[in-house]
């Protein structure tokens, strides 16, 4: 996008409407339809349905239009002045309020309020102090957007944005600083990456078509609508006939159905309007979805989430549960049918009870991944990982070996030096100087519950792949039996679980693609996932039973699970699987852990990790000293 032009000079409001009906910027059929000089201000009540027709034209989601004393959007709806008077003349008022609105549905368009980056602003930011620094970062990328695809509103964008030269030097400056959000293929992540750089520079002022940005309102409408679109999706793709779809027989391992499933987008200029279904890559009709349902989805998620294509396992929600059965830890849980739902309770100490079936919990299939990943960190760990096999050699050595044996395999030296010694001291020579290799092996269990939090996006995602990768190749030199399964979810109706490892699984293919495909998902809500995979332990019947968690942050969740609400029902769900002879480990990045960790897991069951990329390095140490 071209710079604007530096103006030497303060431009009066009669200099930039002249400048505009110079280039024809306001000549148009509906404003001048409406306006007649010399009256200076435009209503929105005469402006509303020739923007409803424009913002409609830009395409994307079904967009109201509505008149508030803020400008915004939240979405779903965009928010404009009641009356525009800035400029001297209606027609240009008009074409302030076309600009307003195109800005405002660009952050709808162009991802400003994807949603992983309203998780990101919501959770790891003071939103009165990061969210104007957002907004301005955000208004340089936007800008930027609308040049490419948009010239002609961004040469109106250009004349509208500075009122006087101390804005525009300003916004020079910043502009200087986030020069890379002017490249193509930026996002608000990038924005978000670049706050800490900009922040301590004077804000500018808004621009004139610039409205403010409240994360809060966008989260509350998003997460209805995510449920809402979720559930239309939902039954959707129930009434697609899956027996007539196209499947191929010699698939490459035993993935399910929703790990072959995939999206194609026939028409990269309108997506939302050319969504096929794909099988095994394989095109198969989706009739039953409305092109509108997909486009918000895509707006929101840049894609469609592997969990949605995951309903076609779950059947019919509404389906009536199993009578409940009696967990090891005396409280209920329900079993389920194929639905596929499990209900745990969950502890309210506020109340001081638990609350029955509150959680429903799904256990679903991780989404596969490219196996390219384990070896490009098998390579970039090879001598680490020479190092893991020689100390879990020494490990699993140790652990067979019997000393001071009357007969045996070997000698032992230290036996040998000890009997010599006595004799030196006029004691009787021991005749226990053999070595015995015991034909057993080690009697573990372990689980390992891996944090798939939206928080964990970026390097905490990758040292966590990692991480389970060595901890994977350890595994299998000592013989331990383990299970790797993800959690996250989105309040107590959405928590979920991801199978990556089951305890009866190899370490094959699959579960090599099943590591390297572990994505960002929801919030952090440990009680349910805990109970879940302990009860899953428990059934185990190994002699030494762990339950192990890699998380990067404290319980939180979207509907109050949060804070000591949060952390009170996870040291119950800890206390209940403790009394199953469950030994519970956290391993996490969090700094701030030493305040609620010791209450949870107890004063020596947990270990922080100072730096994300010391993870991998860190992880098999820890689990050496836990298991000898």
């Amino acid at each position: 996008m071209s710079e604007p032009r530096q103006m030497s000079e303060h431009i009066t409001k009669n200099v930039l409407h002249n400048i505009l009906m110079k280039n024809s910027l306001c000549d148009n059929e509906v404003a001048n339809a409406h306006y007649v000089e010399p009256s200076a201000e435009c209503a929105f009540s005469e402006a509303s349905i020739f923007l409803r027709h424009f913002v409609r034209g830009l395409g994307g989601r079904e967009l109201q239009i509505i008149s508030d004393k803020q400008t915004f959007t939240d979405t779903e709806s965009l928010y404009l002045p009641a009356v525009y008077e800035i400029f001297p003349f209606a027609k240009t008022n008009f074409t302030l309020y076309k600009l307003t609105a195109a800005h405002l549905w660009a952050q709808t368009w162009y991802g400003t309020w994807r949603y992983e980056v309203v998780e990101k602003l919501i959770r790891r930011f003071s939103t009165d102090d990061v969210m104007p620094v957002f907004n301005r970062l955000e208004c340089i990328r936007l800008d930027a957007c609308m040049a490419r695809d948009f010239p002609g509103l961004s040469r109106e964008f250009e004349i509208f944005g500075y009122e006087n030269d101390d804005a525009y030097t300003q916004w020079t400056q910043w502009r200087e600083y986030a020069r890379t959000l002017i490249k193509s293929g930026t996002t608000a992540e990038d924005s978000i990456r670049l706050i800490d750089q900009v922040k301590q520079l004077p804000l500018p002022p808004l621009k004139n078509y610039q409205g403010e940005m409240f994360v809060n309102q966008v989260h509350k409408v998003m997460i209805a609508r995510i449920e809402r679109e979720k559930s239309e999706f939902k039954r959707a793709i129930q009434a697609i006939d899956v027996n007539e779809m196209k499947f191929k027989k010699d698939n490459f391992c035993d993935a399910s159905l929703t790990q072959r499933l995939g999206l194609k987008n026939s028409d990269y200029e309108k997506p939302e309007a050319n969504i096929q279904l794909m099988v095994d890559a394989e095109i198969n009709t989706l009739s039953n979805f409305r092109p509108e349902l997909i486009s918000s989805i895509l707006q929101d998620f840049d894609g469609i989430p592997e969990e949605y294509l995951q309903l076609l396992d779950l059947g019919n929600d509404n389906r009536e549960l199993s009578p409940t059965a009696t967990a090891g830890n005396g409280r209920q849980q329900s079993e389920p049918k194929k639905s596929g739902i499990f209900r745990y309770h969950e502890w309210d100490y506020r109340a001081q009870q638990f609350h029955e079936n509150l959680c429903s919990l799904r256990e679903l299939p991780a989404t596969l991944g490219n196996e390219s990943f384990v070896d490009e960190t098998l390579k970039k760990y090879r001598h680490l990982v020479n190092s893991i096999k020689r100390t879990f050699e020494g490990v699993l050595v140790e652990s067979r070996l019997q000393r001071r044996q009357l007969d045996g395999d070997d000698l032992d030296l230290d036996a040998i030096i000890r009997a010599y010694a006595e004799v030196a001291n006029g004691q009787e020579m021991s005749e226990h100087i053999y070595t015995r290799y015991r034909n057993q092996n080690r009697n573990i269990a372990v689980m390992f519950m891996v944090d798939m939090s939206g928080s964990t996006v970026g390097w905490v995602n990758k040292a966590e792949k990692e991480s389970l990768v060595l901890l994977c190749e350890a595994l299998e030199m000592l013989g331990d039996r383990y299970a790797i399964f993800g959690f996250s979810g989105r309040s107590n109706q959405g928590c979920e679980v991801y199978r990556i490892k089951t305890f009866d699984q190899p370490y094959d293919l699959c579960v090599r693609q099943r590591i390297s495909g572990i994505k960002p998902k929801s919030f952090t809500r440990m009680g349910a996932a805990i109970r879940h995979l302990g009860s899953q332990l428990q059934l185990t019947s190994a002699h030494t039973k762990l339950l192990i968690t890699l998380s990067d942050g404290r319980p939180e969740d979207c509907d109050g699970y949060k804070g000591q609400y949060g952390i009170e029902d996870t040291r119950h769900a800890l206390l209940e699987i403790k009394k199953t002879n469950i030994q519970a480990f956290c391993i996490t990045i969090d700094k701030e852990a030493q305040e609620y960790l010791p209450y949870m897991y107890g004063a020596t069951n947990y270990t922080v990790i100072d730096e994300v990329d010391k993870l991998p390095q860190k992880i098999t140490e820890i689990y050496r000293r836990l298991t000898t």
